[in-house]
């Protein structure tokens, strides 16, 4: 009876791993408009509207070698994502700004949004990742 109770656990288990990875995708984040080959690019990932430039779900950050960068998620549920690229030309770890909080280095958002006076919202960077993989362009400027 205890082999058969291990047995039933144990197909529990696997089902509710193959469905936990059948609702997970894959983003590849292809950032653009590099001008200088120096510091850093961060790519953000954020999947909520409250957390926006605020909490990212997952970051990562690669050297600057030519005009482009690429930065691979892999494994993210299924849902609606905002991105955020910023050029960290010091490798400081943040996005520089002058005295009136207008940013000195290159930035970019998923869907190339902008805001008025202030970053895009978050629903003009939203993107849909579903299981299939899914690749997107950022440009910093």
């Amino acid at each position: 009876m205890k082999i058969v109770s291990t047995f039933i656990s144990f197909a529990a288990l696997c089902s509710a791993l193959a469905s936990g990875a059948a609702s997970a995708g894959d983003l590849k984040v292809e950032v653009s408009g590099i001008t200088e080959n120096k510091g850093e690019v961060m790519v953000a990932v954020f999947n909520q509207k409250g957390q926006w430039l605020k909490q990212a779900l997952v970051s990562k950050k690669v050297s600057a070698n030519g005009n482009k960068v690429v930065v691979q998620f892999d494994g993210l549920p299924d849902g609606d994502y905002a991105i955020s690229a910023v050029h960290d030309l010091n490798s400081n770890g943040r996005l520089d700004s002058n005295p009136i909080g207008m940013p000195t280095e290159p930035y970019g958002f998923s869907n190339d949004a902008v805001g008025n006076f202030g970053p895009p919202s978050f629903e003009s960077a939203k993107i849909t990742l579903t299981q299939a993989p899914l690749s997107i362009s950022v440009r910093v400027n």
